[in-house]
C-alpha cells in the first residue's frame, strides 16, 4: 500500500502539469494516418501509422438526466505492440499517452466494461472491478475472494486510489459518468496508470456503443473477435428493424417514476432510436443532442397530456419509485389494453446485479428485439430478455 499522505504530496505536484498537458492545443489537431474504420462511433476516431496506432477520444461529461458539464475532453492514445519501437512524442503526439499492447491488467470502473472483457474472452485479465454487483457468476467469485481489486463503480465518485495502484493494472478503463471522476483523471494518470476514457453514453447511435467492443479488441489483441462479434449485433439489427417495418407503426413512451411528481421519459439520441428503429412513434421524442442525457425528467401532468394515447409504455427499469395511483393509470391506453412494459428482466437479486446494465449496453439487437416484440405481437416469437411484461403495476 502506498501511504495516503505520500501519495497526495505526488498528486499536488504532478496534477498541474497533468491538466495543463490534458488541454494542449497541439493535441486537438487531426491527426493524419490511415483511418481504420469505425462504422458508427463518434466520440472516437482510430489511425495507422508505421508501427503504431493514434486513438482520439472526445466527448463532454453529460449529467444525468441533463446537460453537458464543463469544456469537451479530449485524450489521444498511442497504442504501440510490446517490443516495437516508440515513436517520438512531439508534433502532433506531444502529451499522448502511450499504451503498451496487447495490455494484460485492466482496471474498469463500471460494469458494461466487464461485458466488453467477458465477449472477447478476456476476463481473467480484470485485475479490478467497480465492486461484486457483477451479473458474471465467475467474475463475482473472483472479487468476493479477493483475487481482483475493487475500486468503487464511477457512477457519482473516482476510484479507490489504493486498491488502484495495488492491482498494477497496465490501463483504466473509466467511465466519466460525474466531474468528480473527470477532477481524478490527471491524479490517476500522475501515477502512471494509463485511463482509457469510455464515451459510451455520448455515441449518439446504439451501434457506437458496439464499437468501443472494436476499440478495447485493439487494446486486447483481439480484433478479430472483436470484429465478429460487432458483424453479429449488427446483423442481428438490421434483421430487427426490417421485420418491424414491416408492421404497422405504433405509438409508444418510456418513462419511469422517479418520485415527487416527477417522471423521466426518453427523448432523444441511443434510447430514442431504439424505439425509432422498432417502428415506434416515441410520443415524447425530440432532437438528438449529444451534449443532453437522454431523458428529461416531467411533471405527471405533461405525462398524461403527451404520453397518454400510447399503445405501450415501458413504464419502469430497477431506478424506478413505485406508483400505485390507478387512477392516473387508467387515463393510459397502454395500461388499459395491458402493454405496460419493465426493463427490469436479467437480474439477480442476491448480487443486486442486473444485465441491463452490462451485456445490454453492447447487444442493442437483444434490446431491439425486446421492443420489436413488445409493440408488434405477431413478431413474438422468442422470449422477452431484459423488457419484459411489468408485474408490479397494480391492476
Amino acid at each position: 500500500m502506498i501511504a495516503r499522505g505520500l501519495m497526495l504530496g505526488i498528486l499536488a505536484t504532478l496534477s498541474a502539469c497533468s491538466e495543463e498537458r490534458a488541454h494542449s492545443p497541439v493535441e486537438r489537431e487531426v491527426i493524419e494516418g490511415r483511418e481504420i474504420a469505425m462504422p458508427f462511433a463518434r466520440t472516437f476516431r482510430v489511425v495507422e501509422r508505421d508501427g503504431y496506432r493514434v486513438v482520439d477520444l472526445k466527448a463532454s461529461v453529460i449529467g444525468w438526466g441533463g446537460a453537458a458539464v464543463g469544456e469537451e475532453q479530449f485524450q489521444r492514445l498511442v497504442l504501440v505492440p510490446h517490443g516495437g519501437r516508440l515513436p517520438a512524442l512531439d508534433g502532433d503526439l506531444e502529451g499522448a499517452t502511450v499504451i503498451r499492447t496487447p495490455v494484460r491488467r485492466i482496471a474498469s470502473n463500471t460494469g458494461y466494461h466487464e461485458a466488453m472483457t467477458k465477449v472477447l474472452g478476456i476476463n481473467d485479465r480484470l485485475v479490478a472491478v467497480g465492486g461484486v454487483k457483477s451479473y458474471d457468476d465467475a467474475l463475482r467469485a473472483r472479487v468476493r475472494r479477493g483475487e481482483v481489486w475493487q475500486i468503487g463503480y464511477g457512477w457519482h465518485r473516482p476510484p479507490e486510489m489504493d486498491a488502484l495502484v495495488a492491482a498494477k493494472p497496465d490501463v483504466l478503463l473509466m467511465s466519466m459518468g460525474d466531474m468528480k471522476n473527470l477532477g481524478a483523471k490527471p491524479r490517476i494518470e500522475a501515477l502512471g496508470i494509463p485511463i482509457v476514457p469510455i464515451f459510451l453514453d455520448n455515441e449518439p447511435d446504439y451501434m457506437g456503443r458496439v464499437d468501443y467492443v472494436r476499440l478495447i479488441g485493439m487494446l486486447t489483441g483481439k480484433e478479430a473477435e472483436a470484429d465478429r462479434f460487432a458483424d453479429i449485433v449488427a446483423a442481428n439489427v438490421d434483421g430487427l428493424k426490417k421485420a418491424a417495418a414491416a408492421q404497422p407503426q405504433r405509438s409508444l413512451i418510456s418513462a419511469w417514476f422517479a418520485g415527487r411528481d416527477r417522471w423521466n421519459p426518453v427523448i432523444r439520441n441511443a434510447d430514442a432510436k431504439l424505439l425509432r428503429d422498432a417502428n415506434g412513434r416515441n410520443l415524447f421524442e425530440g432532437p438528438d443532442d449529444p451534449g443532453r442525457d437522454s431523458f428529461n425528467k416531467v411533471s405527471t401532468e405533461e405525462l398524461i397530456r403527451r404520453g397518454a394515447s400510447a399503445d405501450c409504455w415501458i413504464i419502469r427499469d430497477s431506478h424506478s419509485a413505485p406508483f400505485a395511483d390507478t387512477a392516473i393509470l387508467r387515463r393510459f391506453k397502454a395500461y388499459r389494453d395491458d402493454c405496460l412494459f419493465a426493463a427490469d428482466g436479467m437480474h439477480k437479486p442476491d448480487a443486486d446485479a442486473f444485465d441491463y446494465y452490462e451485456m445490454a449496453v453492447i447487444r442493442p439487437d437483444w434490446v431491439l428485439g425486446d421492443i420489436v416484440r413488445m409493440l408488434h405481437p405477431p413478431l413474438r416469437s422468442e422470449p422477452f430478455r431484459y423488457i419484459r411484461p411489468d408485474t408490479k403495476v397494480p391492476r
